[in-house]
């Protein structure tokens, strides 16, 4: 084996531990920052030293975060309902007017007036429907 190539792939170990360490170390900075500006979720009471149990205070604290959780949810949830609802509505009026231009159109072709010929994007819609 040469000694450049040798050279080459301890450089490359070197370089990469020392990314990762930087790159793990900058992510603790990072997440220690956003709790200390307050983002994210609150920091949770402190607990008693040496102990497994939850504290009466860390339990409502959980409860508290859950609850503002699933309100969140609920939020979103009805939102979507609301999103999909007028959707909905939107696609159905839609096609009615399609049909009742459709309608018109063979009326008046039928009477030897012809409309102006319906834009592409709104034969394709009416055809796919």
């Amino acid at each position: 084996m040469e000694t450049g190539s040798t050279w080459l792939g301890l450089a490359c170990v070197v370089v990469t531990t020392l990314g990762t360490v930087g790159g793990t170390w900058l992510g603790r900075t990072r997440v220690k920052e956003q709790e200390v500006d307050g983002e994210g979720l609150p920091g949770a009471p402190p607990q008693p030293e040496g102990t497994w149990t939850v504290s009466p205070e860390m339990y409502r604290w959980f409860q508290d975060q859950m609850t503002a959780l699933h309100g969140r949810l609920r939020t979103l949830e009805d939102a979507e309902r609301e999103a999909r609802t007028r959707a909905d509505r939107t696609d159905r009026l839609l096609g009615l007017a399609l049909d009742h231009i459709s309608v018109q159109d063979e009326r008046l072709r039928a009477a030897g007036m012809p409309l102006v010929p319906m834009a592409p994007e709104l034969v394709a819609a009416r055809d796919a429907r």
